[in-house]
């Protein structure tokens, strides 16, 4: 007998097969057989004529690193068919680090992730911490050893590359983290502590990431005024020189150089044709988000939390830091998506905000991360320009049909008002590729089996026999999203169901309450 049986099913298996019909058969976690399965006995039966049924989403890239633990259902997710997420992104995460570490990196992160004192930090390792989630969230979590985390831990939050002791013990640390079931190595390059590296001191510590044959994840560097540099050629060479496997964060393109596909990727397709693996994920919104901690120049968050407090409150150092801000080529533009104490300002843009406290955009910054702790979101402004909204979403779908390109919501889960992203992107994927005529066969590739066999997630991306029964049911003709960026919360329509490790976590559009998702080691 089976527990679930899904009939006539119109199968998108993530392979090269092509669409096709069956009903699927599961017992356990696993998917058992596929085939005319009607004469089996079963214990409950979705119909699924007139839906596609395609293996569960699994976002490539996503913040919810605290937030899952806080909020173990995470329907902003699971409704939009994700049933795997991967943490440890931008070199931003919590283990692994000591006690003292990580209670002020918790603190420092909290503009990002969020800060719930009630949440026990009783974790140092990641074995330690992948246990916080296994059967104790609704979908499957795999992570990757963030790049600041371990500087932090090696020597300090302190702005000097790695070397000597202090690089050999990040290595050791890496090498326990893959040890413990890490499936990547990520840098944030835009972030402090991790833009304190330089090019050396990663391609040594990518060197660990060619020992274990995992990827090397980068949020690319970012370009300060008067420097030229190119962060896609520096992401490159690091992995040449290492000899590992790169994957690039959220690479697209934006309101500067859309239309411009074939530009922005061709030093990624030399260096493929030149042998090198490399694969990239992406989002389809014409902005991104983040934390306001971004904006400050590298001297000023030195030492981390505490010593960035004591900095921003010293009047003789202010109008060094907002002049170190003026020079960053991250402009003081955007919309606040959470603050506490300043919750009258959320939603409201940076430069009105300004002018209601008689303050430069960057004075403001400065005394609202002194007000809230630290703990401030924003997201960029998106281009009000029709034409380049269009041309942007021509280039979401480009870009995902190249074969080695894969989905991300680079979603911040946290705050008032926060990106749709968060709410929207798989949905909204789904229905730009319908528009623009790419088969749902290319998606189920790009949204699944991609990231499965990028991120070596055993028997997970493709529905076949014998492997994890991680299952979404759409309707392929009316799936869509419905978040803006005015009305960011609203979840998508179309997703009907969702089936995790074999248990439905979504029935009918509604959550069900379940928490089978698994904690996803390497090669496991």
């Amino acid at each position: 007998m089976f527990d679930l049986i899904i009939k006539n099913a119109k199968i998108y298996d993530g392979t090269e097969k092509g669409v096709y019909q069956a009903d699927i058969g599961i017992i356990g976690e696993k998917i058992c057989r596929i085939g005319n399965l009607s004469e089996e006995e079963y214990r409950d039966m979705i119909d699924a004529e007139g839906q596609a049924v395609m293996p569960g989403f699994i976002d490539t890239h996503l913040h919810s690193d605290m937030t899952l633990l806080f909020d173990r259902q995470h329907a902003n997710g699971i409704c939009q068919g994700i049933t795997t997420e991967i943490l440890g992104q931008d070199g931003l995460s919590y283990a692994p680090l000591s006690t003292d570490n990580l209670n002020m990196y918790a603190k420092y992160l909290r503009g990002l992730n969020g800060f719930f004192p009630d949440i026990p930090l009783d974790f140092n390792t990641v074995g330690e911490y992948l246990s916080k989630f296994h059967q104790k969230v609704a979908p499957n979590v795999a992570y990757q050893v963030p790049h600041g985390t371990i500087r932090l831990e090696a020597m300090g939050f302190h702005d000097q590359p790695l070397t000597g002791y202090a690089l050999d013990k990040a290595k050791d640390l890496m090498r326990q983290a893959f040890e413990e079931g890490a499936v990547a190595f990520s840098t944030g390059l835009s972030y402090y502590p991790c833009s304190y590296s330089d090019t050396n001191e990663l391609i040594e510590l990518c060197k660990v990431c060619t020992e274990y044959d995992v990827p090397y994840v980068t949020h690319t560097r970012t370009v300060f005024r008067g420097e030229p540099f190119d962060a896609t050629l520096e992401a490159i060479e690091i992995a040449k020189h290492a000899g590992c496997k790169l994957h690039f964060s959220h690479f697209r393109t934006g309101p500067d150089n859309c239309g411009h596909v074939q530009e922005l990727m061709q030093p990624i397709e030399n260096a493929i044709k030149d042998g090198m693996k490399i694969t990239l994920e992406t989002y389809p919104y014409y902005s991104g988000s983040g934390y306001a901690m971004i904006f400050l120049p590298p001297w000023a968050v030195e030492g981390g939390y505490e010593a960035t407090l004591e900095r921003l409150a010293n009047p003789k150092l202010r109008d060094a830091i907002c002049q170190g801000m003026r020079q960053n080529t991250i402009p003081t533009t955007g919309t606040f998506t959470h603050l506490k104490k300043n919750e009258q300002y959320v939603g409201m843009d940076f430069d009105d905000v300004a002018k209601l406290r008689c303050q430069t955009n960057e004075d403001m910054i400065c005394d609202i991360l002194l007000e809230e702790g630290l703990e401030v979101g924003y997201l960029s402004n998106p281009t009000e320009d029709e034409e380049k909204r269009l041309r942007m979403d021509k280039d979401f779908v480009e870009l995902l049909s190249k074969p080695y390109y894969m989905v991300c919501t680079d979603s911040i889960p946290y705050g008032f008002k926060p990106h749709p992203r968060s709410f929207g992107t798989f949905p909204r994927f789904l229905r730009l590729a319908r528009e623009q005529g790419m088969s749902y066969n290319t998606i189920a590739q790009r949204m699944a089996a991609n990231p499965a066999k990028t991120f070596n997630l055993k028997k997970r991306g493709i529905i076949q026999e014998g492997n994890f029964a991680d299952i979404v049911i759409l309707n392929e003709e009316t799936v869509t999203d419905t978040a803006t960026y005015c009305n960011p919360r609203r979840g998508p329509k179309g997703i009907t169901h969702v089936i995790i490790n074999g248990k439905m976590v979504v029935y009918e559009e509604k959550v069900t309450g379940l928490f089978p998702g698994y904690a996803l080691k390497r090669g496991e």
